[in-house]
């Protein structure tokens, strides 16, 4: 298993050149298809939409065709005119735009920090509606490579998913640590997730960890810094039809996190 088609979140934000980065690096690896989606839509709320002129409103064109403009130039500066990745830009609302590009995607990659002037894509949405893995980058991230990783395991389809979605980033890793949390899953159980990856010629370990008083992400997270990990595997769920709303505690959680990067799979 591979990545063979990826997509990466280019909309306007600070950390733009990182992102690009990293999707360079994972495509070239993986010898990967690679599509850049940049999409500007100006942050503005009810008020600023009833009071809204012409002026205004063609105000907020050029700050959006600037802000593209300014991607571009990352763009072009990371991929130095390469035909091997397609680009493709627009004034749009992101999540949207984006999600329709991810039909055939095998991952997403995509950053936690937020830009000034423009939306950014919602993580939650694009993972609930697309089916698509999501790889979110933190803010403060130093290496491309993720050598130590951990795996968040509940017995659960969501975690099978990002598990196996995974894989290809696993089987590169130097180390994997299976993690369950308190009584929601057995040790017998991690040691057969850890058994079944080192099937699939990843090295894991189970690790069985007990429930603080803090939420289940931040032991996990805690977990991973103990493990000297810097990306952590998990299920994306949600609770409920009104599923964009309506998501489970640790989900919630997990998109709060910005501190370390998320494999993220529903």
């Amino acid at each position: 298993m591979s990545f063979c088609d990826i997509v990466v979140d280019a909309c306007p934000r600070d950390d733009i050149d990182w992102t690009l980065q990293v999707a360079r690096e994972l495509a070239a690896e993986f010898r990967a298809t690679l599509l850049a989606v940049s999409y500007a839509w100006p942050r503005l709320s009810i008020t600023d939409v009833l009071a809204m002129s012409t002026f205004s409103v063609q105000e907020q064109t050029h700050s959006m065709e600037d802000a593209l403009t300014a991607t571009r130039k990352a763009f072009d500066k990371a991929f130095k005119s390469s035909n091997e990745v397609e680009w493709c830009s627009g004034i749009r609302e992101p999540t949207a735009a984006i999600r329709d590009h991810l039909i055939y995607a095998d991952l997403l990659i995509t950053s936690s920090s937020e830009g000034d002037v423009c939306v950014s894509p919602d993580s939650t949405k694009l993972a609930l509606q697309s089916g698509a893995p999501i790889l979110r980058l933190e803010q403060a991230a130093v290496s491309s490579r993720f050598p130590k990783v951990l795996v968040g395991w509940k017995d659960c389809p969501q975690a099978r998913r990002a598990l196996h979605d995974a894989l290809p980033l696993l089987k590169r890793a130097e180390s994997v640590a299976v993690v369950g949390v308190g009584d929601e899953v057995s040790v017998d159980r991690l040691e057969a997730v850890a058994t079944h990856l080192c099937h699939h010629k990843v090295r894991a370990n189970p690790r069985h960890i007990p429930r603080s008083e803090d939420s289940v992400c931040a032991d996990l997270v805690s977990q991973a810094a103990h493990e000297g990990a810097t990306l952590i595997v998990a299920g994306f769920y949600s609770r409920g039809s009104l599923a964009e709303r309506i998501l489970g505690g640790v989900t919630r959680d997990m998109l709060k996190n910005t501190n370390i990067s998320w494999f993220l799979a529903h």
